[in-house]
């Protein structure tokens, strides 16, 4: 049985082996070999797509330069619309809310609430002192907010959401309120 290598030096290809239902033992080095060149190919592309979100000349929109950096959502409040009496502090309820913002605009916005992620990311906008987030993930959709800054390393948002209140699947309107502070 002849084995054929693609250069000098690399792993044989796998040996045919018709009839067994056993692998050669080439495959393993063929096999560890492929894994490792899959590993640097998936680490430089990694390396390449991230070289190439970064912006070193600065904030794309002078307006969203504030809200550069990463920010942790220290209150999260949902009102429902068809019952304003009715509201929770996703915070104090154990939530965590993250926020990141490139210099591009481009945002990833992070919530965790019992033991469930909810992962959000898209393009951020701002307008005087609204804010235009035109989501890519996991739909596609626009929403805007108000906001105020209470310092460079404090703002506060507040806009249209949604949250199944009575816990049956289904989310209902609500209006959020957002503090977030810088980390």
């Amino acid at each position: 049985m002849r084995i054929f290598s693609l250069r000098k030096g690399s792993p044989p290809l796998p040996a045919l082996c018709a009839g067994r239902r056993t692998r050669p033992k080439a495959n393993a080095a063929w096999s560890a070999w492929m894994a490792r060149k899959a590993f640097c190919m998936a680490l430089s592309a990694t390396l390449v797509l991230s070289a190439c979100v970064g912006d070193s000349t600065g904030p794309a929109d002078v307006a969203i330069a504030p809200f550069v950096g990463d920010w942790r959502g220290d209150v999260f409040v949902v009102t429902s619309v068809a019952n304003p009496d009715v509201h929770l502090d996703l915070i104090q309820l154990g939530a965590t809310f993250t926020l990141n913002v490139q210099d591009s605009g481009h945002y990833t916005a992070i919530l965790i609430f019992r033991g469930q992620t909810s992962t959000e990311f898209g393009t951020a906008e701002i307008s005087g002192n609204t804010i235009t987030l035109r989501r890519d993930f996991p739909t596609v959709s626009t929403s805007s907010s108000t906001f105020a800054f209470q310092g460079p390393n404090w703002f506060e948002m507040d806009g249209d959401s949604q949250f199944d209140f009575n816990l049956d699947g289904e989310r209902e309107p609500a209006r959020a309120h957002v503090e977030f502070e810088r980390k």
